[in-house]
């Protein structure tokens, strides 16, 4: 008996002095993913560390748990300004953090801005707000050292009445030709240092509406130049409004990886709530029937180049609308929210579709940081797809 009671006295001590040294190590921070103090009191480079291992687990379990690997889970970021995206851009940098934990997208759209003075103009050019090609790389450089696949694409503005890119417009073949000579030679420098950076994806053009339906040959022109000195995917981004009309035949280049769509088809013609459970089946039937049909006719599957909804009760009325109406609107974050979730539960299970990019991430009226948008995003982000 005197034998048995000591060596539950030994054994009850060894436990007891394990329990405090287990203790101490989790106090400590010693055992990964137990450590229960603040990180406020770690030394910077430590915040660092944990917060590298804390980004390739999340890319690990992500592209483990992926069913479709290659599907582009998207967030855009637009920075504005000649050192936008670099080094000295304090909100690229705060916002690429904010977007892996609160997403968990896996690519990014870098957008970058050019110029021309009117629709008919054959000048582009850059402007006060256009990156420059180093500070894009940057940019580019940034993203994907925090795991980030990147697609970049040119926004063209045309000053004057008209200001959308769609409405340029040439009748005369020489101004086309010399046109497309202009938009090359802007465009030229940032798909070398894009390459150079490691983009996987640059967009061709953006919406150009009226020019699409032009001699193929001078689409087909522009995109082998682009090939020569950009390796990675290249696409073209048409507007939503390009889905109701015939495809050109330039877009079935076997040079271009796929298409993009800025979709932004309204669900309702008149201001009003809609109800979240009804959103999934309004959206398959007005957009995602649209989204398959194009995926049929060029032969392979699309992305959604750029979707965005504001915080609005009416955020299913004219989605792209952003003027002082919008802004007058009544904040309602779970109707944003729900447009989200109606956008993702059809795409993610649609074969046709292979990639989403949201507008936009700080971006004011659509921007979805903090709120119930975001935590929709990291649902469907970090779950196997169907």
């Amino acid at each position: 008996m005197k034998r048995h009671s000591y060596r539950v006295y030994i054994l009850s001590l060894i436990l007891m002095l394990s329990g405090i040294f287990f203790q101490a190590l989790l106090m400590g921070g010693r055992i990964p993913f137990f450590h229960l103090s603040s990180s406020r009191s770690r030394p910077p480079a430590v915040i660092a560390y944990k917060t590298q291992v804390a980004e390739r687990d999340l890319n690990t379990r992500l592209e483990v748990r992926m069913r479709r690997p290659t599907f582009q889970t998207g967030m855009i970021f637009p920075q504005w300004g000649t050192n936008a995206y670099d080094t000295t851009d304090a909100n690229w940098q705060i916002g690429l953090n904010d977007i892996v934990t609160q997403t968990g997208a896996q690519w990014i759209e870098l957008p970058v801005n050019f110029y021309q003075s009117s629709v008919t103009s054959t000048q582009v050019t850059t402007t006060s707000i256009t990156p420059t090609p180093q500070a894009m790389a940057a940019g580019i450089s940034a993203a994907r050292a925090k795991h980030f696949r990147v697609f970049v694409v040119p926004l063209l503005g045309a000053g004057g009445t008209l200001t959308w890119s769609g409405s340029i417009q040439f009748a005369d073949p020489r101004l086309l030709q010399a046109w497309f000579d202009s938009y090359w030679q802007a465009l030229k420098p940032y798909a070398i240092a894009a390459a150079q950076a490691g983009a996987e994806q640059l967009a061709i053009g953006t919406e150009l509406e009226k020019l699409q339906y032009i001699q193929p040959s001078y689409w087909n022109q522009l995109i082998e130049r682009l090939h020569l000195v950009f390796p990675g995917q290249l696409t073209y981004d048409m507007n939503w409004s390009s889905l109701y009309n015939p495809i050109p035949s330039w877009m079935s280049n076997p040079l271009l990886a796929t298409l993009g769509v800025s979709e932004y088809i309204p669900l309702t013609d008149t201001q009003q709530r809609l109800d979240p459970a009804v959103l999934p089946s309004l959206w398959r039937a007005n957009i995602g029937k649209l989204l398959d049909a194009l995926a049929l006719k060029i032969g392979h599957p699309v992305i959604i180049s750029e979707i965005g909804y504001r915080n609005s009760a009416y955020a299913l009325y004219r989605p792209w609308q952003r003027d002082a109406i919008a802004q007058a609107e009544p904040p309602d974050t779970q109707e944003q929210a729900a447009a989200y979730d109606a956008a993702l539960q059809n795409v993610l299970a649609d074969q046709n579709i292979t990639g989403i990019y949201f507008w936009a991430w700080s971006v004011p009226m659509f921007q979805p940081n903090w709120k119930p948008a975001a935590k929709v995003l990291f649902k469907w982000y970090t779950s196997p797809y169907a």
